[in-house]
């Protein structure tokens, strides 16, 4: 190589991780104005229990796979989970958890921050995430069941 053409390749190298720093600045910036999620999506990392199986399965909005379940859940040490969990049919298989009932299923429920639920089976894949508890306190007459 001749003597001008190692400082032009060194020249190089620093221009191009200049370039590249640059870049990722310029993306880094145009990232921080974009507004978030109106709906972003829970984080499950509160909690974990293992062993949860669904006890009680009613349907809303009239056929029993129409629009949403609400579950009762027990856990292995802490018997019967407070209070009743909302599922979506637009979250997930309404069948899925279902068949979860019908067949004891035993499932792994992450919590989240909000009282929230994904239950998951462990074995055989799928997730349901349930809105969090109904409780007496958050259900109270003449209000409406959707608002937390």
């Amino acid at each position: 190589m001749s003597a001008t053409a190692i400082p032009l390749a060194a020249a190089a190298a620093a221009g191009f991780v200049l370039l590249l720093w640059a870049i990722g600045r310029a993306v880094t910036a145009v990232a921080a104005r974009v507004p978030s999620a109106h709906d972003e999506p829970r984080q499950y990392l509160a909690g974990r229990l293992d062993g949860v199986r669904v006890t009680t399965v009613v349907a809303l909005d009239g056929g029993p796979l129409d629009d949403e379940l609400l579950v009762g859940l027990t856990g292995p040490e802490a018997g019967p989970l407070a209070g009743v969990f909302r599922v979506s049919a637009r979250s997930c298989s309404l069948a899925r958890v279902m068949r979860w009932r019908a067949e004891g299923t035993p499932l792994r429920a992450y919590l989240s921050q909000d009282g929230a639920l994904m239950l998951a089976d462990p074995l055989l894949g799928g997730n349901a995430p349930c809105e969090p508890a109904l409780t007496p306190a958050r259900h109270q007459p003449g209000r409406d069941a959707r608002t937390p």
